[in-house]
């Protein structure tokens, strides 16, 4: 079994300009975290392209093997790091956990 860990985010900017400036910072950070985080089973980031009222600026995906990885991950410095750039950049967050059949 995976554990499945679905994050999306809204970006605090006011232009798209800016929102769109902010999203690549966030992706570049989470991108990063794979070579340095042994509990990432597989990582991947999507950015919108459609910029519609409603939709959601960035969003996560990472699995994990169970829950005890994914709060390995979650405390690992470099998650803490880009954490902080999440406080920083982010209006809302929200995300889901789910077990998903291994591939």
């Amino acid at each position: 079994m995976t554990l499945r860990h679905i994050v999306m985010f809204k970006m605090n900017a006011e232009t798209e300009h800016e929102r769109d400036a902010q999203a690549a910072r966030l992706v570049a950070a989470l991108e990063a975290l794979p070579p340095n985080i042994q509990q990432i089973r597989a990582l991947s980031v999507g950015v919108n392209t459609v910029h519609r009222p409603g939709n959601w600026d960035v969003v996560l995906t990472v699995d994990v093997d169970d829950e005890a990885a994914l709060e390995l991950y979650r405390n690992h410095p470099n998650h803490v790091t880009v954490m902080q750039l999440v406080a920083q950049t982010v209006a809302e967050r929200c995300a889901v956990d789910f077990r998903v059949e291994a591939a």
